[in-house]
C-alpha cells in the first residue's frame, strides 16, 4: 500500500512518535470479525492502538504492554485503513478508510471515505459517516474534545469552486455540526487544511516556549531571562508537555528533504526536553514520529514502510524499554512508505 508523499503529508496534519529489535508479528492473530476488549486501568497504560498491515491491507491492531504481543481490533479484506485518530486517555479511538486514494491532474485524490468510531472498551466498532470523493481530508481532536473531520471537493458546478467541509462528532460519534466554506481558487488561492494549533505554555503556566527562527527557548514565569533549548533541524510540527511537566516533548518534520528517497533519510527529529535538569534527548532520522504520553511513557513511531516501528520509551529511566515491529510495518497514525 503505497501513497504519495503529498497525500501524506496532508494526513499528517492531524497534529496526534532507536535502537532495539522486538518482533511482535509471529504472535498476532487474525480474523474478520473482531472484537478485543482492552482497558486502561488507574495504575497506567496496559494497551494502546496502532496500525500495521496483513494480506496488503492495513488495520487497527491493539498492543498490550505487559504480554508484549498485538491482537486485531478491526481489519477487513476489502478496506484499507488510512489514519487512526486515538488517545488513550479514555476517549473513543476513530480511524478513516478510503476505497481509493491516487492523484487526478495535479491534486491529490480520494474515493469512498468512511469513519469508524471504535468504543472506548473496545468492544464495538460502528460506521458513522462517509465521504463520497474529495481531494483532502484530516481529521483531529477539537479544543472541546469532540473529532473534527475536515476535507475539500471540487464544486461540482463550478470548477474553479473548492467546497471546504468542516464535521464536528460528539464522544459517542454522533454528528452534532458541520458546515461549508466555498473557495474561489482564482481569486484566494487552493484551501490548506490548517493543522492544529500548538499549546508553547506548560499546563500550569510556570513555562513558555518562545521561537525564534529555527531557535527554541525556554521561559519559566519566575524569571525574565530565556534559555535556549535546541536548534531545530527541520519545521516545527508538534509540542506537547507531560503533565507532571517534567517533560517537553517536541517532533519536527520535513517531507520536502531532499534525502527521503535514500537510505538514509533524515526527515524528523523527536525531542525530549528536561527543565529541572536542562538535558535533550533528540532522535532524528525516517518518519514522522507521531507521539504521544501516558504516564510515564513516552510512544512513537518511526521510519518508513518494512522499516518502520513503534517505540516505547520510559521517561524516568530515559530508555526504550520496548519495540513493536512488525513484517510490513506500523504506525501510530499511519503506515508512511517510501
Amino acid at each position: 500500500m503505497k501513497y504519495l508523499f503529498n497525500i501524506l503529508v496532508l494526513l499528517v496534519a492531524l497534529g496526534l512518535v532507536f535502537s532495539a529489535c522486538k518482533k511482535s508479528d509471529e504472535n498476532s492473530e487474525h480474523t474478520e470479525t473482531i472484537e478485543v476488549s482492552d482497558t486502561t486501568t488507574a495504575q497506567g497504560l496496559t494497551h494502546f492502538l496502532f496500525l500495521t498491515e496483513w494480506f496488503g491491507k492495513a488495520g487497527v491492531y491493539s498492543y498490550n504492554l505487559s504480554d508484549k504481543k498485538y491482537t486485531p481490533v478491526w481489519w477487513h479484506p476489502r478496506e484499507n485503513v488510512v489514519m487512526l485518530v486515538y488517545r488513550p486517555d479514555n476517549m473513543p479511538a476513530y480511524f478513516i478508510t478510503a476505497g481509493k486514494m491516487g492523484t487526478k491532474g495535479k491534486f491529490p485524490y480520494f474515493s469512498r471515505v468512511k469513519l469508524f468510531r471504535i468504543s472506548r472498551d473496545r468492544k464495538e466498532t460502528l460506521q458513522v459517516d462517509k465521504v463520497d470523493e474529495g481531494i483532502q481530508f484530516t481529521a483531529r481532536w477539537n479544543a472541546d474534545n469532540n473529532l473534527e473531520l475536515i476535507f475539500t471537493s471540487i464544486d461540482k458546478v463550478t470548477s474553479s469552486y473548492v467546497n471546504q467541509y468542516t464535521k464536528i462528532y460528539d464522544f459517542y460519534g454522533k454528528l452534532i455540526d458541520s458546515r461549508i466554506e466555498t473557495f474561489d481558487i482564482e481569486k484566494s488561492g487552493f484551501p490548506y487544511l490548517a493543522p492544529q494549533r500548538n499549546s508553547t505554555v506548560s499546563p500550569s503556566a510556570k513555562y513558555g516556549l518562545s521561537i525564534l527562527g529555527d531557535s527554541v527557548f525556554l521561559k519559566t514565569a519566575s524569571a525574565d531571562s530565556l534559555r535556549l533549548i535546541t536548534a531545530l533541524g527541520h519545521n516545527l510540527n508538534k509540542i506537547k508537555w507531560t503533565d507532571d511537566e517534567k517533560f517537553l516533548i517536541i517532533s519536527t518534520l520535513d517531507m520536502n528533504n531532499l534525502t527521503v528517497k535514500t537510505k538514509k533519510p533524515e526527515t524528523s527529529e523527536l525531542l525530549i526536553y528536561s527543565p529541572v535538569s536542562d538535558t535533550l534527548i533528540k532522535f532524528s532520522g525516517a518518519g514522522v514520529k507521531n507521539f504521544f504520553t501516558s504516564g510515564d511513557l513516552l510512544i512513537f513511531d518511526d521510519g518508513f514502510g518494512n522499516n518502520s516501528r513503534i517505540n516505547i520509551f520510559n521517561l524516568n529511566d530515559l530508555e526504550i524499554i520496548d519495540m513493536v515491529q512488525t513484517k510490513e510495518g506500523c504506525g501510530l497514525v499511519l503506515i508512511l512508505q517510501m
